[in-house]
């Protein structure tokens, strides 16, 4: 059978027999393995024996997190698979069917871009897991600008060109994953993405080693350091609002749109020294276009409560920024529908 050239990189920790029907199927699908067993206890050593005729098995003593084993993993792809030009992350517990995974290779393929994929959120998702999604999907849009159904899928495949961005990402534990989709987005990478189904037994997710509190804690802290520049940028924007309403000799306006024209140069600056984006003209195109939407929302609501209902403008211009920047959320929405963003599905 003719070899693929996608690594499939599977972290396992302390797994169940799947592992070895996971391993079996890709291996016969012509699939190269690598199997990283992040600190496992020995009694798990008999699973981890199985699947060493099919796949290449690397391991280390103590437990360390998915993270730390997906880069240790991607720090061994030249060594071991030095012609390959893809790796796909799978989960090792069976949720990722075979089928879906060569639609994750195809998809490669076909496109050479990063490849996403996305679960359909029906019944048998667990709630927990609809609701982490949603609530990432939301702080995540308002951040970077641009949509992604599902971000906390382990189902990826990506270029081996990106494949020292990953290893410079941080993240240990199941944080990582998401700071790969931030950190990809706010460099405007190129991806795409694939429907997937979730296999879930029962409806429940029941070999998941997530810890509910304090992984998705870890999770939202990364986007939240993540915001820092945008965070920044807001408050400049605000400090230099009302310092032009106050002491400049200008429309009352005008101090709108060239604070929001100059606080955009500044965050364009951050993000690209930041993050080293991929493609410039979408950083700016999306930017721009947001902080169009952002003046005009701005100036709107700056008239009705200041010029029609006479409020203080230092006690309301904080909080009209900040309701303006919400709208990065629709936005991203609708840039996702209307196809124009090559990020999007």
């Amino acid at each position: 059978m003719h070899t693929k050239d996608a690594v499939i990189l599977i972290p396992s920790y302390e797994p169940d027999d799947k592992l070895i029907k996971v391993v079996k199927l890709l291996k016969g699908d012509g699939f190269p393995i690598l199997v990283v067993n992040d600190g496992s206890n020995p009694s798990f050593d008999y699973i981890f024996e199985q699947v060493k005729n099919d796949a290449i098995y690397l391991s280390y003593k103590d437990n360390k997190g998915k993270g730390y084993a997906l880069r240790y993993g991607f720090a061994h792809i030249d060594e071991f698979f030095p012609n390959a030009k893809y790796v796909i992350t799978v989960d090792g517990d069976g949720q990722h069917s075979i089928e879906d995974i060569n639609k994750t290779y195809d998809k490669l393929c076909e496109t050479d871009k990063i490849v996403i994929g996305t679960r359909d959120f029906g019944k048998d998702i667990p709630p927990k897991s609809k609701f982490g999604n949603w609530y990432s999907k939301i702080n995540r849009s308002w951040l970077t600008k641009q949509y992604l159904s599902d971000d906390q899928c382990g189902l990826r495949g990506f270029p081996i060109r990106y494949l020292p961005d990953l290893l410079k990402m941080s993240g240990d534990r199941y944080e990582y994953e998401m700071n790969q989709i931030v950190k990809l987005q706010m460099m405007h990478a190129d991806i795409a993405t694939v429907p997937i189904k979730a296999i879930y037994e029962g409806g429940r997710n029941s070999t998941t080693h997530f810890a509910p509190f304090k992984d998705t804690l870890r999770i939202h802290s990364f986007i939240t350091l993540h915001a820092i520049p945008c965070i920044i940028c807001n408050l400049i924007l605000i400090s230099a609002m009302l310092l032009g309403f106050t002491y400049l000799n200008l429309p009352t306006y005008a101090s709108i749109y060239i604070s929001y024209f100059a606080c955009t140069c500044l965050y364009l600056l951050l993000v690209n020294i930041i993050y080293r984006v991929k493609s410039k003209r979408k950083c700016i195109g999306i930017e721009l276009l947001a902080m169009l939407i952002h003046m005009l929302i701005a100036h709107l609501l700056l008239w009705l409560t200041i010029d029609i209902a006479h409020w203080n403008y230092i006690a309301i211009t904080p909080f009209v920024v900040v309701f303006a920047s919400l709208f990065n959320i629709p936005l991203a929405w609708l840039l996702h529908k209307i196809g124009n963003h090559s990020v999007l599905e």
